[in-house]
C-alpha cells in the first residue's frame, strides 16, 4: 500500500487481502504466516494495523475500526503496544522454549505503534471526510 505497486481495488491485491483474512487471522489479530512458530506464532499488531489501513482505504470502515479497536485493547498498563500477542498460538508448545531461550516477545516495540498511529490518522481523517 505505501508503495501503489497495486491499485487497492486490483483483484490480486483483494484476492491477497481475502486470503489474509480467512487463514491469517485469529480473534482479531493477523498471524505472520500459517506456520509460523517464532513465539508460538501469536498474533501482530503492526499487521492487524496494516490490514485495517487497508480496510480504511477501502472505505470499509466497519472492519477498519474492527482492526483498530483490536490493537488499542492489547496495549499493556501505560499504553506499550507489544510485537505480539500470545493467545491462540499456532504451536503453544514452542512459547516457553523462546522465552527461555531470548525473554518475552518485545514490549514494547516501536512498529506497532507505527502502524497504530498509521491506521488511527487515516481513520480519523476518513470519518473526518464523511
Amino acid at each position: 500500500m505505501p508503495y501503489a505497486v497495486l491499485d487497492l481495488a486490483d483483484p490480486r491485491m483483494v484476492s491477497t487481502v481475502r486470503a489474509i483474512e480467512r487463514s491469517l487471522v485469529a480473534e482479531g489479530g493477523v498471524r505472520r504466516y500459517a506456520a509460523d512458530t517464532y513465539y508460538g506464532g501469536g498474533q501482530w499488531l503492526l499487521l492487524a494495523a496494516w490490514l485495517g489501513w487497508y480496510h480504511c482505504r477501502m472505505g470499509d470502515m466497519e472492519k477498519a475500526l474492527a482492526c483498530l479497536r483490536w490493537v488499542e485493547n492489547q496495549a499493556a498498563e501505560g499504553g506499550c503496544l507489544p510485537e505480539q500477542v500470545s493467545r491462540d498460538l499456532v504451536d503453544p508448545v514452542l512459547y516457553e522454549p523462546w522465552v527461555a531461550c531470548w525473554g518475552p516477545p518485545a514490549n514494547p516495540l516501536l512498529w506497532s505503534h507505527a502502524m497504530y498511529l498509521i491506521l488511527r490518522r487515516a481513520f480519523d481523517d476518513r470519518v473526518r471526510e464523511v
